[in-house]
Parts: structure tokens; C-alpha cells; sequence
């Protein structure tokens, strides 16, 4: 049975969506709960894919992937630095094929984990985004924004990393936990590494002013300042756009003092059950159709130079130098402490 009549069998509807160019998503979205491994094609016409990220920026991708290449994608979803823990405890069995997001810092502490691969499509890139070691792929470029509900917050709204020290927001902050969000991590080294003072003392008076609350995944950040659980949030670019497209009532900003812009990425796990497929993913998702896809549709930047910017970004965005080295190199410790921080507050 080949993938078009499992297909026929499995999908109560055919969603057709348009992508740029020639590149057309077609293919029914499958319940992330139900195992339809039963249908499944030849171990050699399979991928698993653990992914950060949202349902609507990876389904359309792979759907597509699945009807050029007639191999069976499985995805499981959860917070980056979450997932990457569970490559981690099954890297004597792998399960999972291709990581799909995540920060670069990130990527960097579970390098281990990686099986070395650089595309054909990298010669597209920006020679700054490609690692010469191939551990991990660029991504998309995804960067850190301030939000807030504008319906709440009349006066002295967030301007930059400080405004998440000031007390006028003490427990009035969106900001899903660092310790299962790789993003939330770079907003966290971001903050860190721009504001002047002790690394340790910053992350304490961050942590004192969320009184102890955090978010679990970060995608659901807007959604808790919109409804006005949350007076302001952080959250990235990409998502801040793609709300504020669809009458989210909240506004977004770009930190005063600048931000973090760095890429999030793709790698094939060490040892993976179904490590060719896994690089001909990496391959189409570089890829031109991709790349434009992410940029018209998702709103994420793309890592291609030949690839314009999301409608709605405009001007020179204003950025650090961030370290993602010092990140990736502090990020077992920075999380060691913010873990402690959680445990003196719980009763």
C-alpha cells in the first residue's frame, strides 16, 4: 500500500495550502495521540521528528515533505531543551531522527547527540550561520521581543530588558519556564548578558519578579497576556507577529537596548534508526520553497539570503553581540540555580 492510500484510508479531509513558488501543502493533519504505526510504510520510507515547534509552522512542512518524498513523518511536540533531555536518556536506542528547533545554545550543550551533516543548501546561507562542524543546521532566525496588552497597561509600557526588573510588573509577567523552553533560555542569556550586573543577581531579581510563575511552553505566552492573565511577556518575534496578524490584542517591542537574533536549528541524532531520510529533510527544509514559506506564512525570518523578511518587519533590527558559546557554556548552571530558585519558593 503505497502513502497516498494509506492517506485515503487515515484523512477524514485533504487541506490544500498554498506556499510560495512552486512548493503546495496538501495531506490531513494526524492526532498527535493516535498510532497509526499499523499503516506505516518499510522502516526505510520512515522519520521521526521531535520538534519545539507550533503545530501550524511544522504541520504544513512535513505535510509536504511526506507527499515529495513518500516517507512516513512521525512528530512529537514539546518544549526544545525537554525534548532534547529525552535524545539524551534514548541515545542508546534512538528513537528520534531529526530535532527540529530549538536555540543554537541549546543545540550546543546536547552536541553530543548530533550525527555531523551539512547540506548541499548551505552554500544559500550566510557563511555566520553555518557551523563547520555540521553538528546542527540554521534554522530560522527567530528574534526576542517584549509584548504587552495595551487595554492594561496605559502607562509605562516595557521598553526593554530592564522593564523585567521593575516591580511595577512583580508577578504580572508572561515567561514560560527556561528549564523545558530553549527560547525562554535565550531570552533569559539574553537579559544576562546585556544588562550590567552579576549574572546570579540578575537571574534572582528576575526570578522574584514572576513570583515564582512561569508558563510551560512558550507559545502560549501571547495568549496569557491577551486574555490579561499577564500584564507584559516575552516571547519571539515570530509569534508576536503571527497574533497580532490574527486580532490579538496585544502590542509588541523590540528591547531598547537591542536583542538576541540568533538562529534556531535542525540536527540528525547520532545513531538514528533512519539517518538518510533524516538528511533529506535537512535538505528540503533549507530549501528555497521552505525558507519563503517560513517568511510569507510563519512569519520567521529565514536563514537564506535570497529569502526577504516577514511582512510586518520593517527597518534594522536592532541586535547584541550575543554569545551563544558563554550560553551554551553556562546553560547547565544558569538553570541549576533558576531550579533552586523554584524550590526555595515551593512550600
Amino acid at each position: 500500500m503505497n502513502l497516498s492510500a494509506i492517506r485515503a484510508r487515515l484523512c477524514l479531509m485533504l487541506a490544500l495550502l498554498p506556499l510560495a513558488g512552486s512548493l503546495c501543502l496538501s495531506g490531513c493533519i494526524r492526532a498527535e495521540q493516535t498510532d497509526y504505526s499499523a499503516f506505516a510504510p518499510a522502516e526505510d520510507k520512515r522519520l521521526t521528528i521531535y520538534t519545539s515547534n507550533l503545530e501550524e509552522v511544522y504541520t504544513p512542512i512535513i505535510r509536504e515533505f511526506e507527499e515529495r518524498t513518500g516517507i512516513w513523518v512521525q512528530v512529537e511536540n514539546g518544549g526544545s531543551i525537554a525534548l532534547l533531555k529525552q535524545i539524551a536518556e534514548e541515545s542508546e536506542n534512538p528513537r528520534c531522527d531529526v530535532i527540529l528547533g530549538g536555540s543554537v545554545e541549546s543545540l550546543y550543550s546536547f552536541r553530543n547527540y548530533f550525527s555531523p551533516y551539512k547540506s548541499a543548501e548551505a552554500e544559500s546561507l550566510p557563511p555566520e550561520y553555518v557551523q563547520t562542524n555540521g553538528l546542527w543546521t540554521p534554522f530560522s532566525i527567530p528574534p526576542v521581543v517584549l509584548i504587552y496588552n495595551p487595554k492594561l497597561v496605559r502607562t509605562n509600557p516595557p521598553t526593554g530588558w530592564d522593564s523585567l526588573l521593575d516591580p511595577a510588573w512583580k508577578g504580572k509577567i508572561a515567561f514560560a519556564d527556561p528549564e523545558t523552553s530553549g527560547s525562554s533560555y535565550t531570552a533569559l542569556s539574553t537579559m544576562v548578558q546585556i544588562l550590567p550586573g552579576r549574572d546570579e543577581e540578575l537571574i534572582r531579581r528576575f526570578y522574584e519578579n514572576l513570583e515564582g510563575r512561569t508558563i510551560d511552553r512558550a507559545g502560549q505566552v501571547v495568549g496569557e497576556v491577551a486574555n490579561g492573565s499577564c500584564y507584559i511577556g516575552v516571547t519571539l518575534e515570530e509569534n508576536a507577529l503571527r497574533s497580532i496578524k490574527k486580532g490579538y490584542d496585544i502590542a509588541m517591542v523590540y528591547p531598547k537596548e537591542g536583542t538576541s537574533a540568533i538562529p534556531d536549528g535542525l540536527a540528525v541524532i547520532a545513531g538514528c534508526p533512519h539517518e538518510q531520510n533524516a538528511r533529506l529533510f535537512v535538505d528540503f527544509a533549507l530549501s528555497k520553497d521552505v525558507q519563503t514559506h517560513l517568511s510569507r506564512s510563519s512569519n520567521l525570518r529565514a536563514v537564506r539570503s535570497d529569502v526577504p523578511q516577514p511582512e510586518g518587519v520593517t527597518g534594522e533590527l536592532l541586535t547584541f553581540p550575543y554569545d551563544v558559546g558563554l550560553a551554551g557554556s553556562r546553560q547547565e548552571d544558569y538553570l541549576a540555580l533558576w531550579h533552586s530558585l523554584r524550590e526555595e519558593v515551593q512550600p
